[in-house]
C-alpha cells in the first residue's frame, strides 16, 4: 500500500471515530446518562467520588497490597515516563516516512 493511500485510509478513520465521539458525547449529555438525580453537582456529578459518604460505597479491605504505596507511585509514574518515550518515538518514525 502506498504511504499516501495508507495516510489518507488513516485520517479518514480518525475524522470517523472523532465524529462518533463527539455525538456520543452529546447523546450522553442531552439524556443525562450516568446521573443519578438526588446528586446534582453540576459539572462534577460524573465525579462519583463528589458523592455524599462515597467512602463508605468502596471497601478499601477488599485490596491489599504487600507494596508500599511509593513504590506503586514509582512505577506508575516510571510506566507513564516509558509510554511518553515510545510516544515520542512513534512520532519520530512516522514524520520521517
Amino acid at each position: 500500500m502506498k504511504k499516501d493511500k495508507k495516510s489518507k485510509i488513516i485520517l479518514t478513520a480518525s475524522l470517523i471515530i472523532s465524529v462518533l465521539s463527539i455525538f456520543a458525547v452529546l447523546y450522553i449529555m442531552v439524556n443525562h446518562l450516568g446521573l443519578i438525580d438526588s446528586l446534582d453537582f453540576g459539572a462534577g456529578a460524573y465525579y462519583y467520588a463528589d458523592m455524599p459518604g462515597f467512602e463508605k460505597l468502596v471497601n478499601t479491605d477488599a485490596y491489599t497490597s504487600g507494596t508500599p504505596m511509593w513504590a506503586i507511585v514509582l512505577l506508575f509514574l516510571i510506566w507513564g515516563f516509558l509510554m511518553y518515550r515510545l510516544w515520542i518515538g512513534l512520532d519520530k518514525k512516522f514524520k520521517n516516512e
